[in-house]
């Protein structure tokens, strides 16, 4: 649905993330609205499983998203590196609850 970039927010000195929703669907307003309500959803949560938004926006015609950045790889790139089991299973735990908060919200 989505691009994510790495920014840096000047006036509070720290490294942010944006998400920027992908062209091909800037004409699509369900598309645009799913974008926003899940920024809304995320924003209602304090989780450590999750990423804490910032800002949800409109700039020149493209909607954004500003987040916590997170370092490090996403889940998939992640999965297809050899890793033990019991490391797998945390991670994938850890990425559940997480999941499991948002729907709670």
């Amino acid at each position: 649905m989505g691009v994510v970039f790495s920014a840096y927010d000047e006036e509070l000195d720290r490294r942010v993330a944006i998400k920027l929703l992908r062209h091909d669907r800037l004409r699509d307003p369900a598309s645009m609205q799913q974008f926003r309500a899940e920024a809304q959803a995320m924003a209602r949560l304090s989780h450590a499983n999750v990423v804490q938004i910032y800002e949800v926006g409109d700039h020149g015609g493209q909607l954004y998203i500003a987040m916590e950045f997170v370092q490090g790889r996403d889940l998939r790139a992640w999965l297809r590196e050899p890793h033990p089991w019991r490391e797998r299973l945390t991670a994938l735990c850890q990425a559940g609850r997480g999941l499991e908060a948002a729907h709670a919200a």
